[in-house]
């Protein structure tokens, strides 16, 4: 179910992104239309500096703009496994796991957060292709299940990050 709405995460961002995509052209030929217009009123060329950038992006293949737009999205991507459950001794790790896949381009970093939205843990930056399989909470937990959120995200960039359900049993 998790790899199901990472696949449907996934999809959607690279629709969004697409979409966003389509928007920046449609905006920027907008852009191109108001200054071509302005220009227009003057003594301008035969051709308008509006009008061959008109064509210039008018000539590009559909299929070429889509290239584009895919390689962006596929830049944006971030791919992490992380264990939906985590055993705990008091504030040590029996069991835990994130992990940074390799094809990620740039180091990732996580958080966890108890019921209440509160931080107990916050990472330092995993680089690509490692994991962290031990950690020590900054905060204790009572004993019991604890149902908190996991936010990873990348470490350099901030703009990129999801949050997941984590289960915590501390023992």
């Amino acid at each position: 179910m998790k790899k199901v709405k990472q696949v449907k995460n996934e999809k959607n961002k690279k629709e969004k992104r697409s979409l966003i995509g389509l928007m920046i052209l449609v905006a920027l030929i907008i852009i191109l239309l108001l200054f071509g217009f302005r220009c227009g009123r003057s003594d301008a060329p035969a051709v308008s500096e509006y009008e061959k950038n008109v064509n210039a992006i008018t000539e590009i293949d559909y299929s070429e703009r889509q290239e584009a737009v895919d390689t962006i999205v596929e830049e944006g991507k971030m791919n992490v496994n992380y264990s939906p459950k985590a055993v705990f001794e008091g504030k040590t790790s029996v069991i835990f796991n994130v992990k940074n896949i390799k094809n990620n381009h740039a180091p990732i970093q996580f958080s966890i957060y108890d019921e209440n939205q509160g931080c107990i843990y916050t990472s330092k930056k995993i680089e690509a292709g490692y994991e962290i399989n031990s950690i020590e909470l900054e905060k204790d937990l009572e004993k019991g299940v604890h149902e908190c959120s996991i936010k990873i995200g990348y470490a350099e960039e901030g703009n990129v990050s999801s949050v997941f359900p984590i289960s915590i049993e501390v023992r």
